[in-house]
């Protein structure tokens, strides 16, 4: 958000001046544009996936564990402003996981300090995980946040990014993630992969790194 209204109100003048008009005829209406714009301009960086058929749900795939050999299967279903992503794992073939996973430009999560994520579920018994990969190579170590619903409403988890966990194919390796880490984040996943068969759900309305 912008830190000085002071500077702010310099800022406009200054494009005003520019713009051939003068500050004493500034319209209330244009103040308000140039202040909005400015904000925007100046916003916190980050990431916000607000799901649903007019947002961000076109960029996330499915990856389960048939990439391996394994047998578990997933779905998206785009809601307006929801996507409910739900199947069942399956621990044969060595398998047990299912994803949905989109890719992001490099230096997105930089600065980025919290994660928050508004979703429901009625799969008390399963663990989710939300990932943070800096590599393709499924062997290379990423980070990992892991939560469980408390009920079928609707929850707000926020937590620290520092509390994602280093792991390696599923298994946890590590400390808490460094935040110099961020630049190199490419790849966010949603992922079931508690060593559990049977079906999941778990609907989300946003997903937001700031």
């Amino acid at each position: 958000m912008i830190g000085s209204y002071g500077v702010l109100y310099k800022t406009v003048n200054i494009l005003i001046s520019l713009l051939g008009f003068k500050s004493f005829c500034i319209s209330f209406k244009l103040m308000k544009n140039l202040i909005i714009l400015m904000a925007l301009i100046t916003s916190s960086p980050g990431i916000i996936f607000n799901f649903g058929t007019q947002n961000h749900t076109e960029t996330w795939r499915i990856v389960n564990d048939g990439v391996m050999g394994g047998l578990s299967t997933s779905s998206i279903t785009e809601n307006k402003n929801t996507v409910l992503f739900k199947g069942e794992t399956s621990l044969e073939n060595n398998g047990g996981f299912a994803s949905i996973r989109t890719l992001i430009e490099k230096g997105s999560l930089k600065n980025c300090k919290t994660m928050t994520i508004r979703f429901k579920s009625s799969s008390t018994d399963r663990t989710f995980g939300l990932s943070l990969k800096t590599s393709q190579r499924y062997y290379v170590p990423y980070h990992k946040f892991t939560f469980k619903p408390k009920s079928g409403d609707w929850e707000v988890l926020k937590v620290n990014i520092s509390e994602f966990k280093h792991y390696r194919i599923s298994e946890i390796i590590g400390d808490n993630m460094p935040l110099d880490v961020l630049p190199e984040v490419f790849n966010i996943a949603l992922i079931v992969s508690d060593s559990k068969a049977g079906a999941f759900d778990i609907e989300i309305d946003y997903i937001k790194f700031e």
